[in-house]
């Protein structure tokens, strides 16, 4: 009974841990939107230099100071003065982290929206449709320093962990890869700087692959990619040896999903193969709740959903698609290979 009790009472204490987490997160998005964490890194400063530099109430911005200091993002020393933490340094505009970008879009993109999770569960659509009035897509679309940020931080995060993906990959004859979705080409750029004498083509809306460019650039691969523009769900007019959906399908619900894997297959030659990464659903909830979160929040921003890997079989079947192989990486997500079935 005591031991039952002790269980319920530490299930409890991390619950309310867990509930009060708001906020933390508001503290690091409030600094990093200050620009605190930079101008700390520069040289330690007393509230009232930080406040005259801002324009903000000396008193008011020593209070917020004092709360950065209890979740360890600077130190206050007895002489007044605030200096950054070696944690602190992760919320840098140039830490290779990305947290200050994550932070960002945490708060300001999906801290509303998962807030109104009951209408979404009422009203059976996306909640940041209802908070923002319009869908994800469209939304960053038209807010482009938002989408911008969360284009360039999904590239990033997408470079720094493809090496399970790229070590999975097979080449043996193909000339060109195509990403399809890929925004600004995280994945394409990770493929062409280890196979350096392939070619790449980069297929997403006009007005981020646009943007790609100067990522592609920055990744030493952008004289070997030709970037194209155009609506996934309606055509997809790539010829390449191998094309790429990473993280795609998840974001789309099952017509869309189809849509997208038969335009795929009509402009896919006959020897071209089809490589689908994504993080699969479990039987369980237990057995993967990174799975589940990311299958919640869809639900929430987009609209799409994480599928076991039964479901995208058949999605792959309905396409005109046969799954060939299939394997994980060390980051939880699965690589499906899929080849254009034979015509009878």
């Amino acid at each position: 009974m005591i031991d039952n009790q002790r269980e319920q009472e530490a299930f409890e204490a991390r619950l309310s841990r867990q509930i009060a987490a708001y906020h933390d997160a508001a503290l690091l998005y409030a600094a990093v939107k200050l620009g605190l964490p930079d101008r700390l890194a520069a040289q330690a400063s007393t509230a009232e230099q930080l406040a005259e530099a801002l324009g903000l109430s000396a008193p008011r911005l020593r209070r917020f100071l004092h709360g950065l200091v209890t979740v360890g993002i600077c130190e206050d020393k007895p002489d007044r003065t605030f200096t950054l933490t070696s944690s602190g340094r992760s919320l840098t505009s140039g830490s290779s982290s990305r947290l200050a970008e994550k932070v960002q879009i945490v708060v300001g993109q999906y801290w509303r929206p998962w807030s109104d999770l009951v209408s979404c569960l009422q009203s059976g659509k996306p909640s940041f449709e209802q908070v923002f009035g319009m869908d994800v897509r469209d939304w960053r679309r038209t807010h482009a320093e938002q989408g911008a940020l969360f284009d360039s931080y999904v590239a990033k995060e997408t470079l720094a962990q493809a090496d399970s993906i790229v070590e999975a990959l097979d080449v043996s004859g193909v000339k060109t890869v195509a990403e399809i979705g890929g925004g600004y080409g995280g994945l394409l750029a990770a493929i062409l700087r280890e196979h350096p004498h392939l070619t790449g083509i980069l297929f997403d809306q006009p007005h981020m692959v646009e943007g790609a460019k100067l990522f592609l650039q920055a990744c030493g691969v952008a004289e070997i990619v030709r970037c194209v523009g155009g609506d996934i769900v309606r055509e997809i007019p790539v010829e390449a040896d191998l094309y790429v959906l990473k993280a795609v399908l998840q974001n789309w619900d099952d017509a869309e999903v189809s849509a997208i894997l038969t335009n795929c297959r009509k402009v896919m030659p006959p020897s071209a193969k089809l490589l689908v990464v994504e993080r699969l659903l479990p039987e369980r909830a237990s057995d993967d709740t990174a799975a589940i979160m990311l299958d919640l929040h869809m639900m929430v921003i987009t609209g799409g959903r994480v599928r076991s890997l039964a479901e995208i079989e058949v999605l792959l079947s309905q396409a005109g698609l046969a799954l060939s192989k299939v394997s994980s990486t060390t980051a939880g997500q699965s690589i499906l290979v899929a080849e254009g079935k034979n015509e009878p």
